[in-house]
């Protein structure tokens, strides 16, 4: 959890939180065991973030329980939180993070190079250990296979639409001229991007009006001071805004009504954004090198529009805004490519994939409410 500790809440934590609800729902008792997710309170929070309902952490323990569990799941993806039976892998770690978070400077590029060599000399003696390595994308898991001969099972991240399909779907003309963008307030998501995207329509007679909304920690405020004061020398601060650290409600306001939604990092795992913008009618701009592309829109232009750099970006949203056959056509294709991988399909894949090891140990039936 040590990029969560940094950076604020991301995709990590809510892996947490799922996996454990996917056990509560067959009547096992599950404690999360966290640095960052140590108290009730801070469970609440990161459920009301990501719009779960409360009552479905009512059987979830915090700390370390007492006696040997049947299963110990590391979901923060890396080595350095200690042994598991079961490693959900959110990215190589153990490669220099230069291949995973480009990129970096200063500070971040130091710890990321500390973060990446701590992993790699312990991995080597972890792994013996670990039963089974869950990969959150195809793109995750071919890091793995190439480097380590490990064929993870590939189970993408959890996604909670529920809120989000729940409201009526806005049609185009009912929405409004804004290319949205939902990722955290990080050096490693290349926010930057959306900068240069709105630096060119800056020229076009019809602008856009361009959302990043995220979440932000203290230790990224000089970063987010950079964007804006980059923003406003490249002339462009009148159509890009900064939503930080929204209600789930606003956000999802923001998702059903934007016209577009841009997503800016390069060799993004996954996108939980991503695919909740595309539970609202949404289409999506994404980077082509990246798990989005090929584990969310399945390397389909039906389904999403890609993008190599920004010039392509610039295109693509370009091509959105104007294209109403297009729009539509994309719209319809992402809320049913959404449906497939929403919170639900995790809960299922995710046991499923764990039954065999805990009959093993266990014996018997592997789901209490059988």
């Amino acid at each position: 959890m040590f990029n969560t500790y940094l950076m604020g809440p991301g995709g990590s934590e809510y892996v947490t939180l799922e996996t454990a609800i996917a056990f509560t729902e067959r009547g096992f008792p599950v404690y999360i065991d966290s640095v960052t997710l140590n108290t009730p309170s801070k469970l609440r929070e990161l459920a009301d973030h990501y719009g779960l309902k409360r009552p479905e952490l009512r059987l979830i323990g915090i700390g370390d329980p007492e006696g040997d569990p049947l299963l110990t799941i590391n979901t923060s993806g890396d080595i350095l939180s200690g042994h598991s039976d079961v490693l959900y892998l959110h990215y190589p770690s153990f490669l220099n993070h230069d291949i995973y978070y480009p990129g970096l400077n200063g500070i971040f590029n130091l710890v990321g190079k500390t973060y990446s060599l701590l992993n790699s000399v312990i991995f080597p003696f972890m792994m013996k250990k670990i039963k089974i390595y869950i990969a959150n994308s195809s793109f995750t898991a071919s890091f793995f296979k190439k480097y380590y001969n490990i064929d993870p099972y590939v189970i993408t991240p959890p996604v909670n639409i529920d809120d989000i399909v729940s409201e009526p779907l806005l049609v185009r003309n009912e929405r409004e001229y804004i290319v949205l963008s939902v990722t955290r307030i990080s050096p490693e998501k290349h926010v930057e991007n959306i900068l240069y995207v709105a630096r060119k329509f800056s020229r076009e007679k019809n602008k856009p009006r361009f959302v990043i909304a995220g979440a932000l920690s203290k230790y990224n405020r000089d970063y987010y001071d950079e964007l804006r004061e980059k923003a406003f020398k490249k002339g462009i601060d009148d159509i890009v805004e900064f939503k930080v650290n929204i209600s789930r409600t606003e956000l999802v306001d923001l998702y059903r009504k934007a016209m577009v939604y841009m997503h800016p990092t390069p060799r993004e795992h996954f996108g939980i954004s991503i695919v909740e913008a595309m539970a609202a009618g949404t289409p999506v701009v994404i980077p082509i090198d990246s798990g989005s592309w090929v584990d969310i829109a399945l390397g389909n232009r039906n389904i999403a529009a890609p993008y190599g750099n920004i010039d392509e970006a610039f295109i693509q949203v370009k091509t959105l805004l104007e294209n109403e056959r297009l729009w539509a056509y994309l719209s319809k294709r992402s809320i049913n490519r959404a449906r497939e991988l929403d919170r639900h399909v995790f809960h299922d894949k995710l046991y499923y994939a764990l039954e065999p090891l805990i009959l093993k140990r266990w014996g018997g039936t592997a789901n209490l409410r059988k």
